[in-house]
């Protein structure tokens, strides 16, 4: 009868202790696993430094690319202008009016896009996508009236 008694003891004891013993494995697991609000906003604040930063090296590039652009129109501007002092002779009086207006308006139309160029430069990282659409808008004004211009001489 001892030796049952003590059977029972025993396999009660080691049952109670592999419980234990499991239990402490649970709850080890579950705080591993457990989010605090703290690490939540720790990685909401790194997304939101990486889009920044993202949004940042896009716009550069954006500027890049458009500054080059207007030194390419300011290139083929005073091509222009010395295509029409060579031929100024040739024009017909009409064509040399004409001619005027196409400038007049290509040169408003690359101040009005000079002017967007300085509010998109100086557009914080997460705005410039709004001006964005306003600068191409100007660009495109500006292929229009350079292209305008340009007619001109086809002949």
């Amino acid at each position: 009868m001892r030796r049952i008694a003590l059977l029972i003891m025993l396999t009660a004891f080691f049952g109670l202790a592999f419980l234990v013993a499991c239990g402490d494995q649970k709850e080890a697991k579950k705080s591993e696993t457990e989010v605090t609000a703290m690490d939540v906003q720790k990685e909401a604040k790194e997304a939101m430094e990486t889009a920044k930063t993202y949004a940042y090296k896009q716009k550069e590039e954006y500027l890049q690319q458009i500054k080059a652009k207007m030194k390419g129109y300011d290139r083929e501007i005073q091509e222009l202008l010395a295509k029409a002092e060579s031929r100024a002779a040739d024009l017909k009086e009409e064509s040399k009016v004409q001619f005027n207006q196409s400038m007049e308006e290509l040169h408003n139309k690359k101040q009005a896009a000079a002017e967007k160029l300085n509010e998109l430069n100086s557009a914080s990282g997460e705005a410039w996508e709004d001006i964005k659409s306003g600068m191409d808008s100007a660009l495109d004004e500006l292929n229009k009236a350079f292209d305008r211009a340009r007619s001109h001489f086809k002949s």
